[in-house]
């Protein structure tokens, strides 16, 4: 079936995988519609057992969940892959725990791609010139920085977004340390990689608010936290 473009014309390759990653999906436990960037893809694999499929691409029906720990457990409690498949499936113990991991570790590789590529940067003075470039998509900051370092590398962010949900262990392997604690990424298809992913994580391990006041003029003490 040939798929046609808004003009009438065959759909590009382009057109076509643009329509594929906007389109919508309903949830097999809340039975809501939404865009796929919301929602999670599995599939029944040939030994009968529950398979995520993060980078929506193995072949079978897709059985979509939403994003997030609360909704995929009752997915497994509520024995709702098998309504959606009409067939007996196997769910593992430990597959809301799995699903964490490979979120976290998808993000953690688009972190990766981005040193490859020279779009982020890493340590206080790095970050600190690339927010005040005004280049920086996305400010990540280890969740178990100092709470002060945090919140004045924060004000330094302004609009920014701010994401604080991996450890400074996380972190730096996929940038090349031993650990990392300020990083940036800069603006680009990377950074828009990474903010979906990070969309997804966040329904499992929630980015941790800086809910002490910032102030735009925060001085200059956090020194090389």
């Amino acid at each position: 079936m040939i798929e046609l473009n808004d003009a009438g014309g065959e759909a590009t390759r382009a057109e076509r995988r643009k329509t594929a990653e906007t389109g919508e999906r309903t949830c097999v436990v809340t039975r809501r519609t939404l865009p796929r960037r919301a929602l999670l893809r599995f599939v029944v694999g040939p030994d009968q057992r529950i398979v995520p499929d993060l980078a929506e691409r193995l072949p079978g029906r897709g059985l979509w969940v939403s994003a997030t720990r609360e909704t995929l457990a009752l997915a497994c409690a509520r024995n709702a892959f098998a309504r959606a498949a009409k067939t007996n499936v196997v769910v593992e113990p430990g597959l809301v725990d799995e699903v964490e991991r490979q979120l976290v570790m998808r993000a953690l590789g688009i972190l990766g791609m981005a040193r490859r590529a020279g779009v982020v940067a890493v340590g206080h003075d790095k970050v600190r010139a690339l927010l005040a470039s005004g280049r920086a998509a996305v400010l990540i900051d280890a969740a178990d920085a100092a709470p002060d370092a945090a919140t004045r590398m924060a004000a330094r962010a302004g609009a920014t977004p701010v994401v604080r949900c991996f450890s400074r262990a996380e972190l730096g392997p996929a940038l090349g340390r031993d650990e990392a604690v300020h990083v940036a990424l800069e603006a680009g298809h990377l950074a828009t990689s990474f903010m979906a992913a990070f969309e997804r994580l966040n329904g499992f391990r929630p980015s941790l608010a800086i809910t002490e006041a910032v102030s735009a003029t925060a001085n200059d003490r956090d020194g090389n936290a």
